[in-house]
């Protein structure tokens, strides 16, 4: 997919903005409002742009435990028989086919460590599986980044999973929550059809939401390979995972256009670094970069292709 200076601005600029009036973004990006809402059309039209959801914090929805699931498969096609049911689980967020080790990325939400040991009972408790191997991740530090490779510089500062109680939420706001959470741009005007309220008390319910932080901000889900990227998770060991490794880390992501997120990990791996490459070029000199940056350190990496054609995002699947 060709794309112009002015493509990149204004996806830069929805990234994390694209819930504002389509004047406002035009105003912003210096396009006119007939050239954003082509433009937007466009880009949902040839799949560039696949979903528009928001960003919550689970853990004000009662969900104060996080996990990432790596899986192992006997045979491949058991795990693209396992993705089938992913869609119906209460408690999964988001998945998607991985490339060496393992076989399936899960990120999973649950209300307590009771639920999540649970889940992964049942995961074994099922013959059909045949799950050989699994790695269980529970983020103790998160940082989200904006697409740097877009030249922007937007500062994101929240975490998704805070351990204050769970907020006080009616019907109503439960139902503003599932509707965004399938389509975040969706109209006012058909927020408050389905809700069965005025346009006014549903901005005013939606700015109380976000006031409150429970939602956080925005994302886009791209087609990624239309943009020229696709996604590398790299898992990171250090026998001594110290203070200082952990800074440095930091530091690195935070000056590298490449990365996507970072977190770390009590348990192995430690750290998880999502990246975003062009080519196989750049994975190699990341990787050459982290093992020069810890050329004192003991460190095992292991890296991991996400097929991302393939990936699901269901950011509210308890309301689904």
């Amino acid at each position: 997919m060709k794309l112009k200076e002015t493509d990149y601005k204004l996806l830069s600029y929805l990234y994390h903005s694209y819930n504002e009036p389509l004047s406002k973004i035009a105003k912003a990006t210096k396009l006119s409002r007939d050239q954003v809402e082509y433009r937007l059309n466009k880009y949902l039209k040839e799949g560039l742009i696949r979903k528009f959801f928001p960003v919550f914090d689970y853990g004000k929805l009662g969900y104060s435990v996080f996990v990432i699931l790596l899986l192992e498969f006997e045979i491949p096609k058991m795990a693209e028989d396992f993705s089938k049911n992913l869609s119906k689980s209460k408690n999964c967020m988001t998945y998607g086919k991985v490339y060496g080790k393992y076989d399936l990325w899960l990120e999973c939400i649950f209300k307590n460590e009771k639920e999540l040991n649970e889940f992964i009972f049942k995961l074994f408790e099922n013959e059909n599986n045949f799950i050989i191997n699994y790695v269980l991740i529970k983020p103790q530090f998160a940082e989200l980044y904006p697409l740097k490779f877009f030249n922007y510089s937007y500062k994101e500062d929240y975490l998704p999973f805070s351990e204050q109680k769970k907020a006080r939420l009616d019907k109503t706001d439960l139902k503003i929550l599932k509707i965004l959470s399938e389509n975040a741009r969706t109209k006012l005007i058909e927020i408050a059809d389905k809700t069965g309220i005025s346009a006014e008390l549903a901005l005013y319910r939606i700015k109380r939401l976000k006031k409150e932080k429970i939602i956080l901000g925005n994302r886009i889900q791209f087609d990624m390979s239309l943009l020229g990227y696709f996604f590398v998770n790299v898992l990171i060991n250090f026998r001594n995972f110290s203070e200082k490794n952990k800074e440095e880390i930091k530091l690195f992501a935070k000056n590298s256009k490449n990365i996507n997120s970072l977190i770390f990990n009590l348990q192995k791996p430690n750290c998880i670094i999502s990246f975003l490459y062009k080519n196989v070029k750049e994975v190699k000199e990341s990787i050459e970069k982290i093992r020069n940056l810890f050329k004192d350190d003991s460190i095992e990496i292991d890296v991991l292709l996400t097929g991302e054609d393939e990936e699901k995002i269901r950011s509210l699947p308890l309301l689904e």
